[in-house]
């Protein structure tokens, strides 16, 4: 039995974003509390369209901890695999330039969402339509040996697994490693997203193809045309035009318009629903709905509102 149509695994968080500075200060003083972490992000997301999401990942027994598990649930999203444990709640501080691209400073050594281990994850956790995973969750242990758990779970219960690519070379010790257990990765993948970016750190749209044969890859680049290929062959739509107020978690905001999209539709891997190419052109459609509606806003789910269109969208079989 499926226990959500989506289950998010990695890292959960506060983030803190910078307020502009008021008048007569010299530095930034106001600081404000916000949904983080990209599963998170991608999670509420997907609730706020009607698809059932559960997180798997951990907070601290702390107030940040309390705190995100409430607004969690209040969201609608599935807490039940949101595990507590005795260290400290994840947090990562926030600052935007004028182009609205954010810079992150991460307080996230031996956190909770860090410290998530084999041992704490169980078969009911990864029993979902999709499973979806990024490849942060790899770069150090025990997260990454519970990376590999939660994959072999959710290949034992039949769960489709999605991958975000969201690569952040620097937090890695060796392009090696990280090319390594990158790849190890995509060979379960029946969906991969990515961007430019995400390929050049990794060696390209050759690399992608060798290490992720059988998926369908749907490829970003911010303000230009998404592009999807797949069995449905290859679909590109081109992504709305609007002012980049902050640019965080904007790609999580695409990949739960995409999620959202095949599921409503029953679009899964292997069934012919999957291979219409009408499928994913929605599915990048409402990707874009999102994402536009994200960069609006500063924080990474506030501008998530107002979404008829997106239902509308997802109802639509045109």
């Amino acid at each position: 039995m499926k226990t959500a149509d989506v289950a998010a695994f990695g890292e959960v968080l506060w983030d803190i974003f910078e307020l502009p500075k008021r008048r007569g200060e010299r530095i930034a003083r106001l600081y404000r509390r916000e949904i983080g972490g990209a599963p998170c992000n991608v999670a509420v997301g997907l609730s706020r369209l009607g698809v059932r999401a559960s997180i798997v990942g951990a907070v601290g027994e702390d107030a940040f901890g309390d705190a995100l598990a409430v607004a969690l649930r209040d969201e609608g999203v599935d807490v039940s695999s949101l595990l507590r444990l005795p260290n400290r709640t994840g947090l990562a501080f926030v600052r935007r330039d004028s182009r609205g691209e954010p810079s992150f400073l991460f307080y996230r050594h031996e956190t909770a969402d860090m410290s998530v281990s084999p041992e704490h994850l169980r078969p009911s956790m990864a029993r979902a339509t999709f499973a979806l995973l990024g490849t942060s969750t790899l770069v150090r242990e025990p997260l990454h040996a519970a990376t590999l758990r939660f994959v072999e779970l959710a290949r034992r219960a039949g769960t489709h697994i999605v991958v975000d690519l969201n690569v952040r070379a620097h937090l890695w010790e060796s392009r090696t490693t990280m090319r390594s257990r990158i790849g190890a990765l995509l060979k379960h993948a029946a969906l991969v997203k990515g961007s430019a970016v995400d390929l050049r750190a990794l060696g390209g749209g050759r690399w992608l193809a060798e290490h992720a044969p059988r998926a369908a890859v749907i490829l970003t680049a911010g303000a230009e045309p998404a592009r999807a290929r797949g069995p449905f062959g290859e679909v590109e739509r081109p992504a709305l035009r609007v002012r980049c107020v902050d640019a965080t978690g904007a790609g999580d905001a695409f990949i739960a318009g995409v999620l959202a999209v095949l599921v409503k539709r029953r679009a899964v891997p292997g069934s012919a629903v999957f291979a219409d190419p009408r499928v994913f052109s929605d599915a990048l459609d409402v990707g874009h709905m999102l994402g536009a509606k994200v960069v609006s806003k500063v924080g990474a789910v506030t501008g998530l509102v107002r979404l008829g269109a997106a239902r509308a969208k997802l109802a639509s079989k045109d």
